[in-house]
């Protein structure tokens, strides 16, 4: 009866405990939830040429000169941007420039040249200049003209194919930017695309 009476108090004793702990209540709290959202901005751009007729570039005669204006057009919605232009120009033909480009704007930089590759930049040689949102820049040059010293030969080793003068533009966001030179910017570019 010992052993019972003994189990009995240490049962009561484990209730007892128990009950106590069971009826312990914490201060608690959680706090709302927060939630940020973080969006990005966009650069869109478009690169026309309002006077350029394809149509007028065939057919040609040496010394022709024909009208092509280079825009960028930064799109609405977009964020400011600094904007380049890449022009590739057609190879030489028997040691002669098929065509030549009329002058540069003064709003546009030159900042490399890699073969027949030349990189404008709009602005000055030491600062770009920002084109916001609807905004367009000046036209890079606003002519081209067939050389005027083409002979037959230079025609024939042509072909039908012709020559092409390539322009492609590039934008990239105008703040927030570590670099400060067109050709640092367009290195940044270079290595983001």
């Amino acid at each position: 009866m010992k052993k019972n009476k003994k189990l009995f108090i240490l049962v009561a004793l484990f209730l007892a405990v128990f009950a106590v702990g069971g009826t312990l209540a914490y201060l608690t709290d959680t706090s709302d939830e927060l939630t940020n959202t973080f969006t990005f901005g966009k650069v869109e751009i478009e690169l026309k040429e309002d006077s350029w007729k394809a149509a007028d570039a065939t057919n040609l005669n040496p010394g022709k000169v024909l009208p092509k204006d280079p825009t960028v057009t930064v799109k609405s919605g977009s964020k400011d941007a600094y904007v380049f232009m890449e022009v590739e120009m057609p190879a030489q033909v028997n040691s002669k420039d098929v065509v030549t480009l009329g002058a540069i704007d003064s709003g546009w930089k030159a900042i490399s040249t890699n073969g027949n590759k030349t990189v404008y930049a709009y602005g000055s040689e030491s600062s770009m200049t920002k084109v916001a949102a609807e905004a367009s820049t000046s036209a890079l040059f606003s002519q081209v003209t067939v050389n005027g010293n083409l002979k037959d030969a230079d025609i024939t080793a042509i072909g039908n194919e012709g020559v092409k003068i390539k322009v492609k533009a590039y934008a990239i966001q105008a703040d927030d930017l570590a670099e400060t030179t067109p050709a640092a910017i367009w290195t940044a570019l270079q290595n983001n695309l």
